[in-house]
């Protein structure tokens, strides 16, 4: 039986696309858009970085069984931008699972990604199924306010729906100005937040924050939750109106940053000392969100001198307050 493991050809996308349905899809179980055999093609057609090579694709005696797409996600590192990849739509056709086909995919997929310069790579999964392929898990925090506001912060703020036309030019213009200084996030071009970030559907849940009719930051609108947002000023008046938007209830958001801890103490209206006392009360709760794992590729040129493999970067990134985004809707 030969084997080949290469990059996906233009020609072959729909087919690769029909590998991916089959190995996600099961009968009752599968996210709708998991059903659409489309759906993988069309996401990677609203991604501006996609190239078909960028998919490391098996093949037993010419068939198309195996398949890691290695997406491009140049990353923000404190000011420094680093050619960083995400692994997605791993794959196998049900037919050929238990050889360990994905293994060598990905082990081909890192060398890959070795040749292309990236630094290091990240993946959305469990460290029990990529643990051994050398991926570690990371976590960014989140902070759960349950607090009382004074009438003033955020007052003057309001929201919209995020258009994908009018507002990509100001829209990365806020996300470069707020992620620039962070670690983790990934860098957006216009054309990414048009095309990827925006355009996934009739509603993307962005909302763009305007104050005197000027864009002053953005946020990503869940359940009494945040999951992501973005200000270029008075962070505590930006940290106040989210909380007002879900009255009442312990509202989520998505990184514990000093900067967002400090914006959250200045707004706060904690409980008097005997109130206090007679009920104790948790305002802050820090847990854990967007759960990803890390693996470490190279750095022939040093940039990064303070680690040189996965539990060094692991490391790094936790001392600098990583921070990362939930992933883009496909």
């Amino acid at each position: 039986m030969s084997m080949e493991i290469r990059g996906l050809t233009e020609a072959e996308l729909e087919a690769h696309s029909e590998l991916v349905f089959r190995s996600y899809w099961v009968e009752g179980r599968s996210a709708q858009a998991v059903g659409d055999r489309l759906w993988w093609l069309r996401a990677c057609r609203r991604d501006p970085y996609y190239r078909p090579e960028q998919s490391r694709v098996l093949f037993l005696d010419g068939r198309m069984v195996s398949s890691v797409t290695c997406f491009a996600r140049p990353s923000y590192v404190a000011g420094r931008t680093v050619n960083a990849m995400c692994i997605g739509s791993v794959c196998t056709h049900p037919d050929y699972r238990g050889r360990g086909l994905a293994r060598q995919t990905l082990a081909e997929a890192a060398e890959w990604m070795v040749s292309q310069g990236a630094l290091w790579s990240f993946l959305y999964g469990l460290e029990a199924i990529y643990g051994g392929s050398g991926w570690r898990h990371l976590a960014s925090w989140a902070v759960t306010a349950d607090v009382r506001l004074p009438e003033d912060p955020g007052q003057g703020i309001t929201a919209r729906p995020a258009d994908p036309d009018m507002d990509a030019p100001g829209l990365t213009a806020v996300h470069e100005r707020f992620n620039r200084g962070l670690v983790g996030p990934t860098q957006r071009t216009e054309e990414f937040w048009r095309r990827r970030v925006l355009g996934a559907g009739s509603d993307s849940g962005y909302r763009v924050l305007e104050r005197d009719g000027r864009a002053i930051g953005y946020y990503r609108a869940g359940d009494a939750a945040v999951g992501e947002m973005a200000w270029t000023e008075t962070p505590e008046d930006v940290v106040a109106f989210l909380l007002r938007q879900w009255p009442g209830r312990p509202v989520s958001l998505p990184l514990a940053t000093p900067e967002v801890l400090d914006a959250l103490r200045a707004v706060a209206v904690l409980p008097a000392r005997d109130d206090f006392r007679e009920t104790p009360h948790s305002a802050l709760t820090l847990h854990e969100t967007s759960c990803g794992l890390w693996r470490y590729l190279q750095d022939p040129e040093g940039q990064f001198p303070e680690f040189h493999d996965t539990e060094g970067l692991i490391r790094f990134l936790r001392r600098h307050h990583y921070v990362m985004w939930p992933p883009d809707k496909a």
